[in-house]
């Protein structure tokens, strides 16, 4: 499957060459391997008894596959990435030509040229004249905003596989535990490098499914980081089990290890170890307090999809990991979603019992479970981006070592520390303001606004401090201070593996300018 956001200039592709009888050939072009967009157009250049001039034109949108069934034409291009010339006179190729390059094309004598079109004829697609083409390419090029995600840019990208894959689910009718899902199941085990990988509902499930499959009840104690999205702390509860809060490390954001130790008592059944941000938190001390105190650990990787500790993969190196599929989440669905990884048998047959109505067999049932389950739809889509997480995570560390690299020097801000024995994949860049004051965070991000820059706030109410808390007896008093700090000082950046290396440091420098 050609993957369109790796083209972004005219291209000469092959097409498939059949054999057939009879000496003659049978040449392919089929969408979703030479063609890389669906094809609402097909229409024929054909030039007279002399060379002919056509194109002078550019368009805003459209792609196309121009092809030549009969003589030669030599086409020039030009457009933000260069110019580009190319003669084409063989019938077994044909050229790419990505939206926003002006064509001029020079048509030998009785040629004919074929062009497939990704969409129908729309004159307001065209740019006719050059002057405004360049001045309009210029206005293109010039960053005047940059969102928080660009989820529209990648679903753009691989708008034809999932389109594909969509129709082949309901062709298939078989949209509940089907044939997609257990093919996912077996691909994203193999990639978190576990034997076992149990798709559901979404994090949440796959948390709570986890918790409950250990084991997990009344007057257990589960310990959870304050900072943390409030799923972290819901599946305790749903296991009618009792969170017990500890801070964050005053360097990073993940949970402080030095008070994990503090927290346990007798009642301590397990520890949610939330990999916040895609950064890994450091795994070998807190399996070695988890062992000690013979505690079950959960890896929370809901932000961790492909982040790596020591060389291992996050999602091996606990008990078993919850992962969500979120849209916006580095693996991320067009719906809800969730797995569940272990290297435990017993443990993985379990949780997909207690997904699956408490139900091994059809109406048979072992005990009292829910309904959360992957559906094949969901399961289609992230087959295909899984293909793609370790090149979109890449992306992610690019753009992360700008940021580090530009906001460096910074007075005003605190970058993350990262470890060197640990691969984070950025699910967010955080940033901390250093006035830890709402004023000057407001202030600050008034300014984004007025440049049009998109950001985040993760989390702007603490766990422990949401009213859904506040009526817990054994909340009341508890401070957490660097969790508490976060909440005024935090700011996540702009981060998306379709976002440029432009619009990063565009962000960086008007983050400068604030603090100029």
């Amino acid at each position: 499957m050609r993957d369109l956001s790796d083209i972004t200039v005219p291209t000469l592709v092959d097409l498939q060459i059949i054999d057939t009888l009879n000496n003659t050939f049978l040449i392919v072009a089929q969408s979703g391997k030479e063609i890389p967009f669906h094809v609402k157009r097909n229409y024929f250049v054909v030039a007279g008894e002399e060379a002919q001039s056509r194109g002078a034109h550019a368009h805003k949108k459209l792609w196309q596959l121009i092809m030549v069934l009969h003589g030669e034409a030599q086409i020039d291009f030009e457009g933000a990435e260069g110019k580009y010339q190319f003669m084409l006179n063989n019938y077994q190729q044909g050229i790419i030509v990505p939206p926003g390059y002006w064509r001029d094309i020079i048509m030998a004598p009785q040629s004919v040229l074929s062009v497939l079109a990704s969409d129908e004829y729309d004159e307001q697609d065209y740019i006719r004249d050059y002057d405004e083409f360049q001045q309009w390419l210029a206005h293109k090029q010039t960053i005047n905003h940059v969102p928080f995600l660009a989820l529209d840019r990648c679903h753009e990208s691989l708008r034809l596989p999932i389109e594909q894959a969509l129709m082949q689910e309901l062709r298939n009718n078989d949209f509940i535990k089907g044939e997609a899902v257990s093919v996912f199941e077996q691909n994203f085990a193999n990639y978190c490098t576990v034997k076992h990988a149990i798709g559901c509902g979404n994090g949440l499930d796959a948390l709570y499914l986890a918790l409950r499959a250990q084991g997990i009840g009344a007057n257990d104690e589960v310990i959870v980081p304050a900072n943390s999205f409030i799923a972290s702390a819901l599946a305790v509860e749903q296991c009618d089990a009792k969170s017990v809060f500890i801070d964050c490390d005053n360097n990073g954001y993940g949970l402080d290890i030095d008070a994990l130790q503090q927290a346990i008592t007798p009642n301590s059944k397990a520890i949610i170890a939330v990999h916040l941000y895609g950064i890994p938190l450091d795994m070998d001390r807190i399996m070695a307090v988890a062992n000690k105190y013979q505690l079950f650990v959960i890896e929370d990787a809901a932000q961790a999809h492909g982040a790596d500790y020591k060389g291992k993969r996050i999602g091996s190196l606990g008990h078993a990991a919850a992962f969500s599929f979120y849209p916006t989440k580095n693996l991320g669905a067009i719906g809800d979603g969730g797995a569940v990884v272990t290297n435990d048998d017993e443990l993985a047959r379990k949780i997909r019992l207690l997904g699956n109505y408490g139900s091994e067999k059809k109406y048979q049932y072992q005990q009292a479970g829910v309904n959360s389950r992957l559906d094949s739809v969901q399961a289609a889509v992230l087959n295909i981006k899984l293909a793609y997480l370790d090149k979109w995570n890449h992306k992610r560390r690019l753009l992360a070592e700008i940021y580090q690299n530009e906001l460096a020097s910074c007075d005003g801000v605190i970058l993350p520390i990262i470890a060197d024995n640990v691969t984070p994949v950025w699910h967010l860049y955080p940033i901390r303001l250093k006035q830890a004051e709402t004023e000057t965070r407001e202030a600050f991000l008034n300014h984004l606004k007025q440049y049009n820059i998109g950001y985040g706030l993760h989390y702007p109410v603490p766990i422990h401090q949401t009213p859904a808390y506040q009526n817990l007896a054994y909340q009341k008093q508890q401070t957490f201070i660097h969790t508490e700090n976060l909440a005024v000082n935090q700011v996540s950046l702009p981060m998306s593996p379709f976002l440029s290396e432009d619009e990063i440091t565009h962000v960086c420098k008007m983050i400068k300018k604030f603090y100029q």
